[in-house]
């Protein structure tokens, strides 16, 4: 089966991939819906390149080390994707004004 698979042409390979995660997000989507949870779908493009306390700036890495110039924030990738995929299913969910985390003092 393998070999028949890598046979195909890439978009054929993707689709085939993406179709466990695919059953995954139905499964969650029925789930939400029996015990009536809202659902928002969320972008997931640059969540990791952008920072979660200043929300403009761009990221620098050190490996997956995230640190931005403007604000000071340290974090770790996954941590910047997940933080930034919540704010903004949040700001999808809630609509209008741009949720951002609180300001930290100047140190």
């Amino acid at each position: 089966m393998r070999d028949s698979i890598n046979k195909k042409d890439g978009g054929v390979r993707w689709k085939l991939t993406l179709f466990a995660y695919r059953r995954l997000q139905h499964a969650v989507i029925a789930k939400a819906v029996e015990y009536n949870v809202p659902v928002v779908f969320v972008d997931p493009r640059d969540t990791s390149n952008v920072c979660p306390m200043c929300g403009g700036a761009r990221l620098n890495y050190i490996h997956r080390l995230a640190y931005c110039l403007r604000c000071g924030f340290i974090g770790d990738r996954d941590v910047v994707g997940a933080t930034n995929i919540w704010l903004r299913a949040l700001h999808a969910y809630v609509g209008g004004a741009r949720v951002t985390p609180p300001k930290r003092p100047p140190q």
